[in-house]
C-alpha cells in the first residue's frame, strides 16, 4: 500500500522508447522538471512573486509598520512560511495524507519562499550559512512536489518519500517560534513571562531537530540502501542523506549559539535600548536573534549618508 511501480506512472519523456522498469534509473530532479506539463513551476512562480510582492510593500511601509519590523522586513514572510508549512505538515501527518495536498499546495509555496529570501536576504547579506541551508533545502524537496519525481526520490515509494517531507517541515516549528521570540524582545520593555514561554518552546523544537534528523537517517533513510539499489538510485540515496547530515549541522550550530549565552539568558529579557537603521534585514545576524537583549545595546545600523546620520 502507498508503493506505485514504475509501471503504473506514465512514462515522462513523451515520443522516447520506454525503458524495461530493471533499466529505468532517472534523476529525480529531471523527471520532476521534465513531467510533459509545468503547473507545479507555475504554481512555484505565483508564490514567489506573491512573496516578492510581499516583501516590497513591507519595506514601502516601513513609516505604518513600526520601529519594529521595519528593521527586518523579511520576518513576515518567514513567519508566514514557517507556520504554514508546520501547520500543514502537522495536519496532514495526522490525518495520513500523504499526497496531492502538499505536493500541490504546500511544496510550491515553501519553494518560492526560500527562493525569495535567497534573492531578498541571503545574497545581499552575504549569509553562506542560510544560503546553504535554503540550496539543500529546494534541491531536496523540489523532486517531491511531482508524482514522478517523489515515486523516484523514494526508490518505488512515493508515500515515504512525501512522509519524509512531512516530518521534515516540522522543524519549521523553530523559525516560527525565533521569530516570535525576537518580535517579543523588541517590543517590551522588560521582561515578560511570554517570553519565556516562547522561548522555552523554542529551546524543546531545537532539541527535536537535534533528534529527528539522527532518527531519519538511522532508521528511516539507511535501511532503505537495498531499495535505492535494486531500483538503480543510489545517487540519490547519498544526496538524501548529505542533505539531512547538513540540516543536523546547522541545527547543532544553531543549538550551540544558545548553549553558549546559557540557558537562564536565553529564557529571561533585559530592557534594550533600540536604534533603527534603514536596512535592518542586510544587517541582521541571526545568531544574535537568540540572544536576550542586555541593557544599554543598541542595534545600530551605521548611517550611509548624512540624512541618515540626521535620522539617527
Amino acid at each position: 500500500a502507498g508503493i506505485i511501480q514504475y509501471a503504473d506512472v506514465p512514462w515522462p519523456w513523451g515520443d522516447f522508447p520506454r525503458l524495461p522498469r530493471t533499466a529505468w534509473s532517472p534523476s529525480p530532479w529531471r523527471v520532476a522538471l521534465f513531467d510533459g506539463e509545468h503547473s507545479y513551476e507555475h504554481r512555484i512562480g505565483k508564490a514567489l512573486a506573491l512573496y516578492l510582492i510581499t516583501h516590497f510593500l513591507m519595506l514601502r511601509l516601513r513609516r505604518f509598520v513600526g520601529p519594529t519590523l521595519s528593521t527586518r522586513p523579511t520576518v513576515v514572510c518567514g513567519t508566514i512560511h514557517a507556520v504554514g508549512t508546520a501547520l500543514a505538515a502537522s495536519v496532514l501527518l495526522v490525518m495520513r495524507d500523504y499526497g496531492a495536498a502538499w505536493q500541490r499546495a504546500v511544496l510550491p509555496f515553501s519553494i518560492a519562499y526560500f527562493l525569495a529570501d535567497v534573492l531578498w536576504y541571503c545574497l545581499p547579506a552575504r549569509d553562506l550559512t542560510m544560503s546553504l541551508h535554503h540550496l539543500v533545502m529546494i534541491g531536496c524537496h523540489y523532486p517531491i512536489g511531482e508524482i514522478n519525481g517523489a515515486l523516484v526520490a523514494g526508490a518505488g515509494d512515493s508515500s515515504w518519500c512525501i512522509w519524509l517531507s512531512m516530518i521534515g517541515y516540522l522543524s519549521e516549528w523553530t523559525t516560527a517560534l525565533l521569530n516570535m521570540r525576537w518580535l517579543l524582545a523588541h517590543s517590551y520593555p522588560e521582561h515578560r513571562c511570554i517570553f519565556t514561554m516562547v522561548s522555552g518552546l523554542l529551546l524543546v523544537t531545537y532539541f527535536y531537530r537535534l533528534l529527528l534528523f539522527p532518527y531519519l537517517l538511522i532508521f528511516e533513510i539507511i535501511p532503505r540502501y537495498s531499495m535505492y539499489s535494486t531500483h538503480q538510485q543510489v545517487l540519490t540515496f547519498f544526496i538524501m542523506i548529505l542533505g539531512h547530515l547538513i540540516v543536523l549541522q546547522l541545527s547543532i550550530q544553531w543549538a550551540a549559539v544558545i548553549f553558549k549565552c546559557g540557558v537562564v539568558r536565553f529564557l529571561n529579557i533585559v530592557p534594550k535600548a533600540k536604534g533603527i537603521g534603514e536596512h535592518g534585514d542586510l544587517q541582521f545576524d541571526w545568531r544574535q536573534s537568540v540572544f536576550a537583549p542586555t541593557q544599554g545595546s543598541v542595534h545600530n545600523i551605521e548611517p550611509s549618508n548624512k540624512r541618515e546620520q540626521q535620522k539617527i
